[in-house]
């Protein structure tokens, strides 16, 4: 039987849970340059007069490697390639970065895919470039971190938080062809090392497994089992906290759901507006026309009056 999907935008999400949650071990398992200090707006407003947001935006400190000095960054993460208007909608968010903190900026683009089929580049100006670095996270990046995770858990290694919260980024950006054999994999892992985890990290894998077990599997039993199966050990904290995050995300998406149709009939109506005023254009036009046409057969008439009026007073005469 083939499932409803519960999130509309499960990768991004998982992106947000992972960096909301562990910001800087996060950026920097997926290779972002710099050392993450601090969350920044990420509300943008957009050249055509709309708002949007960035998946995500902090300040970096230097890491003298890549980066020499403080930056503002915006990091998106990409499941599908960058298009000219994605490409532009970052040139807002450059510009955004630059009103708000005054400080250059890094735009950086976390994806599976292949890079040379987005757009990376715009210019405005010869002095004003945005240029995106992409954060290559295909399928043999993929392979080597599960296989290091595998490894270091299977010789109870010791586990950092960059290494643990692998499990998710392996699972979030898994080739979409070995999705579901990938993210088996990686719940069989989770299980291995759960009682070692403690609770926020144990709570942002589930949430991230959680998602994506509703992204990558469509059968209703298989999706039932592998929740099942993650479910027994995972704590009740982290699956209140889900679930309570879950219905949060469904009242937004309900809310976004009916702004979208509100925004959708706000255009209907400005459209049977200018119609409207379209409408009574014509009418005053076509009421001008009338008036003038009767100002015309008016002075017809009068006309006519006093040509009755002067043959009548020769007949009389006569």
């Amino acid at each position: 039987m083939i499932r409803a999907r519960k999130f509309s935008k499960p990768f991004d999400l998982c992106h947000s849970i992972m960096f909301d949650e562990f910001p800087a071990e996060y950026t920097k398992t997926i290779g972002v340059p710099g050392n993450y200090v601090k969350k920044i707006n990420r509300r943008v407003h957009l050249k055509d007069g709309t708002g949007g947001e960035m998946d995500s935006a902090y300040i970096a400190e230097p890491d003298y490697k890549i980066l020499f000095e403080k930056v503002a960054v915006g990091l998106e993460h990409q499941s599908v390639p960058v298009d000219e208007d994605k490409l532009n909608k970052f040139g807002d968010y450059d510009i955004q970065l630059v009103v708000d903190e005054h400080l250059p900026t890094l735009l950086v683009v976390a994806s599976h895919l292949d890079e040379n089929k987005s757009r990376n580049e715009l210019i405005r100006s010869p002095s004003d470039i945005t240029r995106i670095l992409f954060l290559n996270l295909d399928e043999d990046n993929i392979s080597q971190r599960l296989s290091m995770v595998n490894r270091i858990i299977y010789n109870n290694q010791y586990l950092s938080r960059e290494i643990t919260l692998n499990l998710g980024v392996i699972a979030l950006y898994a080739p979409r062809k070995k999705a579901s054999e990938i993210m088996e994999t990686v719940l069989n892992l989770y299980l291995n090392i759960i009682d070692d985890l403690d609770l926020k990290m144990e709570y942002t894998l589930y949430s991230v497994f959680r998602v994506l077990i509703d992204a990558f599997f469509d059968d209703e039993n298989e999706y039932r089992r592998l929740i099942k199966m993650i479910d027994e050990k995972t704590s009740r904290e982290s699956q209140v906290r889900f679930a309570s995050h879950e219905s949060t995300i469904q009242s937004l998406n309900y809310a976004e759901e009916n702004l979208a149709q509100t925004k959708e009939d706000l255009a209907n109506a400005k459209e049977d507006l200018t119609h409207t005023k379209e409408d009574l254009a014509n009418a005053k036009e076509d009421l001008a026309n009338a008036k003038e046409d009767l100002a015309n057969a008016n002075g017809k008439i009068l006309k006519l009056e006093n040509e009755v009026k002067r043959l009548t007073e020769q007949l009389n005469e006569k």
